[in-house]
């Protein structure tokens, strides 16, 4: 059973009702670790609120979760958010411009560079053009990872901003995108349970990247069901780069004979890498009907049934879910990438596989049940 989207009010728990509850006027910050729902509350205060306040976008980080959220169950239904309504912020902004009779700033030059010329273009049309508030509310995911300039622009053409995030899956430099929207907004509520995701896979990720001082670790919030589907954690050393797509292949084979209807996630740190093994995927043959490769380089495509075996960055992948993930070339994510790899892992519910050519670096290895003979540590 796919268990990615809510669709019965039975479904929440009392605290998540009560945020979906909040007045449609409220400006609302959803703090909470992955797994307890943030995604899917924004999604249902969206469908909440827009009987009142209809005048709402929806913004997202990422084009994948954008093409995530566009496939939720409920997406159409004329009375709930529509598919034209969720956007990434530069596709959002740059259309905005464009509707506004302005040319969108370009492309070129890079991510960051392309980020900052469209804040800078969308405040010189809002300075110039005075549009006013043009929503009544802007919801925004992945908080964590905007910059206070891009929340700020948001927030001059919003009467309210609605918004979820985690501070342990910024995956980028910039840190002041929450505090920003803790600012703005009049209540800012922590979840404090998560569903989705299997106790051994929070306790690695606690292993990974620690909670703060005084932040409690992911495993004291778990509510999933461990012992109706028991999670796992499995490192599969590999003679090459080539194994590894080889074995990685094999296990989602495997997994397909009782993973029906949930998506199966194939990422990687380096795109180049994610390219390799889809050029195995697609020699092999077996998989390429019901597998999608998320590329900036050839565009995003929509999720669907399908494309329930999807592969990607890890970086597109913030946001998204799946039954089982399978992390290649583990090996490069060391110390200074522990947010990646923390996000990476906690995309899983049920199943995480770590492949590597080199060791692992020791926050990825996985603790050994029993200790080693005397004979074996000389």
């Amino acid at each position: 059973m796919n268990e990615t989207w809510w669709v019965q009010p039975g479904q929440l728990d009392e605290e998540q009702k009560k945020i979906l509850r909040s007045p449609p006027s409220d400006g609302l910050l959803v703090l909470g670790p992955p797994g307890s729902g943030k995604t899917n509350i924004l999604i249902l205060r969206a469908n909440y609120v827009r009987f009142s306040l209809p005048r709402l976008v929806f913004i997202t980080f990422t084009r994948t979760l954008a093409e995530f959220l566009k496939s939720g169950p409920s997406i159409g239904r004329t009375d709930q958010i529509k598919s034209n309504e969720i956007s990434t912020f530069m596709a959002w902004g740059r259309k905005l411009l464009f509707d506004a009779g302005l040319t969108p700033p370009s492309m070129k030059g890079g991510f960051k560079k392309s980020r900052a010329a469209l804040v800078t273009a969308l405040n010189e049309y809002i300075a110039s053009n005075k549009p006013g508030k043009l929503y009544d509310v802007i919801f925004i995911d992945e908080a964590q990872d905007f910059q206070k300039d891009e929340i700020l622009v948001m927030a001059k053409l919003a009467q309210h901003i609605n918004a979820a995030g985690d501070s342990r899956q910024t995956i980028y430099k910039n840190k002041d995108g929450l505090k920003a929207i803790e600012d703005i907004v009049t209540t800012t509520v922590q979840l404090e349970y998560h569903y989705r995701i299997g106790e051994k896979i929070c306790v690695f990720a606690d292993r990974i990247l620690p909670p703060s001082e005084g932040d409690p670790p992911m495993i004291k919030g778990c509510k999933y069901d461990e012992k109706s589907r028991p999670s796992s954690v499995e490192p599969e050393s590999c003679s090459s780069a080539q194994k590894q797509y080889e074995t990685c292949l094999t296990n989602i084979k495997s997994q397909l004979r009782y993973i029906a209807d949930e998506p199966i996630m194939v990422m990687a740190q380096k795109g180049d890498v994610r390219d390799a093994f889809w050029d195995v995927l697609v020699e092999d043959g077996e998989l390429v009907g019901r597998s999608i490769r998320q590329s900036h380089d050839e565009g995003y495509e929509a999720f669907g049934p399908d494309s329930l075996i999807r592969v990607m960055t890890i970086a597109s992948a913030k946001g998204s879910e799946a039954r089982a993930v399978h992390i290649l070339d583990a090996n490069d994510l060391d110390a200074s990438l522990r947010t990646l790899a923390f996000t990476a892992v906690t995309r899983a519910k049920t199943e995480v596989k770590l492949y590597h050519s080199k060791p692992l670096p020791s926050h990825l290895e996985t603790p050994r049940e029993t200790l080693p003979d005397l004979n074996d540590i000389f």
